[in-house]
Formats: structure tokens, C-alpha cells, sequence
């Protein structure tokens, strides 16, 4: 096969084929046409359907075809020349797209000849003298050349292919190159297949476009990029690209992934090792109460040959003091045992110091147990904007149609050097369920080398700012040569830091100590975490950075993994017992009738506080404390201290419950039988649910509006019934059906 350029045709001593057709085929069976050809419009259009073009036509497409006049004039009668060119006026004509390709491709090429020109008798028919076609070897774009292979049975020229691609038409890449999907070569891009990162320990790969998708293959060059999937590692290694060692056996520390013998037997013998090990470094997996490299000792907490468990709760006990005859308790743990947490302390956990968190409980109460809350998490990338330390200006950056990433120029800031990401409101707010998960993120960032003495940039990688006015921040690492990384920050306070308030940006000579703060404590990390009011992800990683980009930003709450907690799973959020006007896990909400007002520390934190709203009587959610007005009226109450019951509704407002007020019935609640709009207490009644109606409209009459006046009748208290006019010009009638009794 061949891809064709240019047909030319020459005349003998006949005129050149009024209408004619130059087909192509793949296979000598089934023919296209590359273009028609008759002598006009209307012959264009009768026998092909097709309007007709002369010369220079432009096409819209690469595989369009046209009726053409260009070559079917009478003129010349003999020695007509015919010079077609199949590719050009065609919108890739020189840059080479897989539909110009695969419409220039033919095996065969076919002249249908269909009518005669009108010319004299003696010139009447068809004549060929000679036939030229121009072409090349169909390589895909990946071939400089090709030639005859003496050991080619049809003698057919074979694509000589480059660019790591392989096949007889160059269409495919070597078995190794599969890190990319497989492209055609054009004239302006290579499109080179990748060689697969397999360390040496397999011959060939494929690529998957779902392991493309989720970063999980490295490339040569060192990156989470491509989808490369390496076929029959050998050397007993396993992975996507052959990285790993197989069940059994592991990679020593001092060897590279690409060691000709990078794996070795695990040497897990022991009767406490299950028998496999770390897969680098050979660590044996202990069994339960074993420890050690070869799993030949105690962990803490055991003892004997079995290593079984000892009395002392490893949790609370002095570390090599389990196995005591008698326990020795951590500083905030009690019990016989050390398992169980003193007053105003909570979650025992080895990983603790002195065994238990104390209790938070925003300061107004001292007793909590743990609460277990639902792992749940949240993650966009809708309402991000960037921004600077002292957050004095927000841009919204663009995002990548191509990976949906969030991406943003520094050019756009280019008086701060440390750039951040602002996060949109649904990360903020009381992220107290989240006290000990993650807030984890991944950036990528663009740097420009050139004759600059760039250098990686230090900063806090997350920053929160509470409402209580902390600033407080977390990490300060520098990444050399990488372009992208995972943050995975803990919502402890363990190294958290703050920062001033005065930095408002961080600029590369700047001492760390001038934006790394006193050590954050936990009553201050989870008064901070109370009311979140601003989350910063950074965003600057390198002096010469062009770009940064934001992939993903995923916050944690509730139960999660703590490493090195004895537990295994965690967690470490209170739920504390509060006192009167307060509620929430921490005591940080406000009961129904309180109202939050903030005071300010020695420590020049603000501490919020609950005060009833003693003057609304018990109806409204909400007051001002300063100027003494309720928030909206609860319970059908009115007034500017909820002190009266709305209109149809009775009853004493100012008792303080919420059934003070009760709705009038006259006779009855349903208002197609409430007929009086007022009601009030019966005065000097005891009984507060003694009431009578006030307007009882003309016709009805009694306390409730429950009975129909003289010269009325029918039924007030039967759902849809009313009081009439006695149909009896005068005279009375009965009190229920109407039925005159005396007529006047």
C-alpha cells in the first residue's frame, strides 16, 4: 500500500475523456472515488450528484470529493495532459491528519472511463500514452524511508520505521514504547512513542488509559505520568512497572528499583513472623504481640514465649512498664489497669504522651467522652480563587478544559512571590469534626529555566485563620527539581505554628523566623477550628515559577487511621456534657434562647460565651443584648419581647413555654369554622385554657361562637356548617335544619 499524492494522465492522438472517474481500492474489490470528472455543471450534477469546480478549489474537508471541469474540454484533440494533485487545497495538506492519511492510501487505482468527447469520427475514442502516479510508502508518519528487502517474498518496499514504532506500516509502537498512546507522525510533531519505565525487568508493555488517568504509572523521566503497563516482569518483581517484589520476597534499601537483582527472599522463619516481610527492606510481618526485624521479640505490653498480652493497658501505661506487677499510669490515666482516662480527659491512645486528650468543651465545661462521628469528606474545584498572605487582592483563575485542573499564572501577581489558594465556603465554617483527619492536596507548579539563579521556596503550606482571629499555619518544606507534590496536612495541633499577622508576604531572603510563630496549643488549634473563616493552600514553590495548579483538595472528618496509634483506627473528637444555653460536640453552639457574644482573653484570643435571652420570655431563637430587642417571635407570640400571643391564638405569653400561646377555636380550628378572628383568657379564670371569642360575627352567639342566634339556624360546630338566616319572613325556625316553625 502507498499513499498517493499526484495522478498524471497524457493523451495520444484522441482528445482527453469527456466524463471519467479516478477511483481508488485496498483491497482491488471495492473502489472510491477519489474525483469526478465531466465537462459541466450539469453533467456534474446529473451523473454525479455533485455541483461542479474548476480550478484552485479549496476544499472544506480532507476527504471531500468534487466533480471537477478543469480536464474535460475538447481541446487539445491529441496529447492532452492531465496533473492532479490528491492532497492539495486540503485543510492538512501540510501538517498531515489520520483522515488525510487514510484517504490518500490505496493498493490499487482504478480509471472508470464513462463518455467519449463530441469530435470527429476519426477521434472518437480513448487513447492513454502514458500514466504517471507519485507516492510513498504508507509508514504513518514515522518512516524517513523505505526500500526492497531481498528476503521479501512480494518485493514490496518496507517502511525503514523511527520514533520507536514498529509494524509493517510503522503503526504501532515497539513492544517497550507503550507509555503514550500510539499517534501518527506529522510534519509538525514527531509524536515519538515513550519507552515504559520498567526498570529493565520486562521486554515489553501496554498502555492503559484508566492507569493515564489516575497518575499511577512513573515515566523515564522520573513523573506520575503516562499509562505504561508493564507485561511479565521477571526477576521476581511485579507492578506497573515492575517496581515491586512479588509476595516473599523484598528489595534490600541500598538497591534501586533497577538492580539486576533487585529482590531477595524474605528471611521470616521466626515462630512470630507469618512469614512475609516489608517488600523493601525485609521487615518481617510479626504476628500478634510480636516485634522486631525478625519478629523474635515482645511488643510493649507482652511477654513470654508467646508474647501474650499483658495486665497493663498499653495505651495508658509507662512505656516498658506494661508487664509491672503493678501498673504504672500515664499522667492523665487511671484504672487498676491504666485503662481509662481521668476526669476531663478523653480518648486513650498509645500515641498520646500522657495517654488522654483533655477535654476542650470551648471552655465551659470539663467533662467529655469520645464521639463517634461518620468518615466522611469534601472536595471541589468550583469557587477557588488566589490570592496573597494578607489576602489584599483575590484573582479567579482559569481552568485547563483538558484535565479540569485549576490553573494560574504569576504574571497575573507579579508584586508577591508567595502566591495561595484561597478556599471557597464549603471548607469553611466549625470544622471541629475534623480535629485529628487530613486536609490533603496536590499542586503542580511550571518553572522556566534560563540563566537565572532560581531556587525552591520555603512557606506554610496550609494556613487557617479562625474567627476568633488566630492565624495559624503548618509544614514549611522545599521541593528540589519535582514540579509537583501531595500535601497531606493533620488537623492536630501537634507543629502547627503561628503567624503574624504583620507578614504579608513571604519573600525569599526572608528569615523563616519571621512568619514561624510560638507553637500552636489544642485549646487554641480547636478555637480556631470552631469558625473557620479562611483557608490558604500554597501556591509558590519555586523563584523561577510560572504557573501554579491546583489539582485536588480533599478535607477529612470524623473516625480515620492515626499512624503509630496502638488502635490502628482513631479518633479523637470529644463530645463533651454541657451546660445550660450550650450545645454542639465542643459546647461552641448556643442553645435555643441564647445568644453567642464574644470576650477577649488575657491571651488576646476572642472566647465565646452564651447568655440567655432572658427578656424574650422564652420565644425567640435570638436577642441583642445591647439594645434589648428578640430575634423573630417562636410559639405564636408578638411584641418586642415576645410578650403577647398573636392575633387567634390566647393564652399568657410571659409563662415561658412553649405552649403559652393556643389557637383560638370558634367553635372550632379549622378556619371554615373559626369564625370569631380574636379570642382572650376568661377573666378571672384560673384555668388558663378557659378563653371566650371576642367577635363572634352577627348570627352566632355563646362563648366559643358555638350556637346560632334567634332568628338563625344550623350547625357551627359540624366542619362546613354556618349559621343562616331563618327562611321564614320573620317568623322562627329550627335551630338546626331551618324548618320554619311559625311562619309571619
Amino acid at each position: 500500500m502507498y499513499q498517493i499524492a499526484f495522478f498524471t494522465m497524457r493523451a495520444a492522438i484522441s482528445p482527453l475523456p469527456a466524463a471519467w472517474v479516478l477511483e481508488k481500492s485496498i483491497d482491488g474489490r471495492v473502489y472510491d472515488a477519489w474525483q469526478y470528472f465531466a465537462s459541466d455543471d450539469t453533467e456534474c450534477r446529473e451523473r454525479f450528484g455533485l455541483p461542479a469546480f474548476s480550478t484552485n478549489y479549496i476544499f472544506k474537508s480532507d476527504t471531500e470529493v468534487i466533480c471537477s471541469t478543469q480536464f474535460s474540454s475538447l481541446e487539445p484533440l491529441e496529447n492532452g495532459e492531465i496533473n492532479l494533485s490528491i492532497i492539495s487545497g486540503r485543510p492538512s495538506e501540510k501538517s498531515t491528519s489520520p483522515e488525510l492519511q487514510h484517504f490518500t492510501l490505496a493498493r490499487y487505482v482504478r480509471i472508470r472511463l464513462l463518455r467519449i468527447q463530441q469530435a470527429e469520427a476519426q477521434r472518437s475514442f480513448y487513447t492513454i500514452r502514458s500514466l504517471r502516479i507519485g507516492g510513498r510508502c504508507f509508514c504513518s508518519g514515522h518512516a524517513g524511508k523505505c526500500k526492497t528487502n531481498d528476503n521479501n517474498i512480494d518485493n514490496e518496499p518496507q517502511c525503514e520505521c523511527v520514533h520507536n514504532t514498529c509494524g509493517v506500516h510503522c503503526d504501532q509502537c515497539c513492544p517497550l514504547f507503550n507509555q503514550r498512546p500510539y499517534r501518527i507522525g506529522t510534519p509538525i510533531a514527531a509524536n515519538k512513542c515513550e519507552k515504559c519505565e520498567c526498570h529493565g525487568h520486562a521486554k515489553s508493555c501496554i498502555y492503559d488509559r484508566l492507569v493515564d488517568e489516575q497518575h499511577l504509572s512513573i515515566s523515564i523521566r522520573g513523573k506520575m505520568s503516562g499509562g505504561g503497563v508493564c507485561q511479565n516482569c521477571t526477576h521476581f518483581t511485579t507492578g506497573i512497572n515492575c517496581e515491586r517484589c512479588l509476595a516473599g520476597y523484598y528489595r534490600p534499601t541500598d538497591r534501586l528499583p533497577n538492580h539486576p537483582e533487585p529482590c531477595v527472599v524474605c528471611n521470616c522463619t521466626a515462630p512470630g513472623a507469618t512469614g512475609e516481610c516489608n517488600p523493601l527492606g525485609g521487615e518481617c510481618y510479626c504476628r500478634e504481640g510480636f516485634s522486631g526485624p525478625g519478629c523474635t521479640e515482645c511488643l510493649p505490653g507482652h511477654a513470654g514465649e508467646k508474647c501474650s498480652r499483658c495486665d497493663c493497658d498499653a495505651r495508658g501505661t509507662l512505656l516498658g512498664r506494661e508487664c509491672d506487677e503493678k501498673c504504672s499510669c500515664k499522667a492523665h490515666v487511671v484504672g487498676d489497669r491504666c485503662d481509662s482516662c481521668a476526669d476531663g480527659y478523653f480518648a486513650l491512645d498509645e500515641g498520646h504522651l500522657d495517654g488522654c486528650l483533655k477535654c476542650y468543651c470551648s471552655g465551659v465545661a470539663t467533662s467529655c467522652s469520645t464521639a463517634y462521628v461518620e468518615t466522611s469528606s469534601y472536595e471541589t474545584l468550583q469557587g477557588w480563587t488566589v490570592t496573597n498572605l494578607g489576602m489584599s487582592e483575590q484573582i479567579v483563575p482559569t481552568k485547563d478544559n483538558e484535565t479540569g485542573f485549576l490553573v494560574f499564572g504569576m504574571f497575573e501577581m507579579p508584586e508577591t512571590e508567595a502566591i495561595y489558594w484561597k478556599a471557597p465556603t464549603g471548607y469553611l465554617g466549625n470544622l471541629l469534626r475534623s480535629y485529628g483527619s487530613k486536609l490533603s492536596f496536590k499542586m503542580q507548579w511550571v518553572t522556566v529555566r534560563g540563566d537565572t539563579s532560581g531556587k525552591p521556596t520555603v512557606g506554610p503550606n496550609l494556613i487557617l485563620v479562625g474567627k476568633n482571629g488566630m492565624k495559624i499555619a503548618y509544614g514549611e518544606e522545599s521541593y528540589d527539581e519535582i514540579g509537583e507534590a501531595t500535601m497531606e496536612v493533620p488537623l492536630k495541633e501537634d507543629n502547627w505554628y503561628h503567624v503574624p499577622r504583620t507578614v504579608k508576604d513571604i519573600i525569599t531572603r526572608l528569615r523563616r523566623t519571621e512568619y514561624h510563630g510560638d507553637p500552636v496549643t489544642r485549646s487554641q488549634f480547636m478555637s480556631v477550628l470552631t469558625a473557620v473563616e479562611v483557608i490558604l493552600l500554597r501556591g509558590t514553590y519555586h523563584t523561577d515559577q510560572v504557573e501554579s495548579v491546583l489539582e485536588q483538595a480533599q478535607l477529612s472528618s470524623g473516625s480515620h487511621s492515626i499512624s503509630g496509634s496502638s488502635s490502628g483506627g482513631s479518633n479523637f473528637i470529644e463530645r463533651c456534657d454541657c451546660p445550660e444555653g450550650y450545645r454542639g460536640t465542643s459546647c461552641e453552639e448556643c442553645s435555643f434562647g441564647y445568644v453567642l457574644i464574644y470576650e477577649t482573653s488575657v491571651t488576646h484570643e476572642r472566647i465565646g460565651r452564651c447568655i440567655p435571652c432572658s427578656m424574650c420570655n422564652g420565644h425567640a431563637s435570638s436577642c441583642d443584648l445591647e439594645t434589648g430587642e428578640c430575634g423573630s417571635c417562636l410559639h405564636n407570640t408578638v411584641g418586642t419581647n415576645c410578650e403577647r400571643c398573636l392575633p387567634g391564638f390566647y393564652g399568657n405569653a410571659t409563662i415561658g413555654q412553649q405552649d403559652d400561646c393556643r389557637q383560638c377555636a370558634c367553635p372550632l380550628v379549622d378556619a371554615s369554622n373559626n369564625f370569631s378572628p380574636n379570642c382572650q383568657t376568661r377573666g378571672g379564670s384560673s384555668d388558663p385554657a378557659e378563653y371566650i371569642c371576642t367577635q363572634c360575627p352577627h348570627g352566632y352567639t355563646g362563648d366559643h361562637c358555638e350556637l346560632c342566634d334567634d332568628g338563625y339556624y344550623g350547625e357551627p360546630t359540624v366542619i362546613g356548617s354556618q349559621c343562616l338566616p331563618c327562611p321564614c319572613h320573620g317568623g322562627p325556625c329550627n335551630e338546626k335544619t331551618g324548618e320554619c316553625i311559625m311562619c309571619l
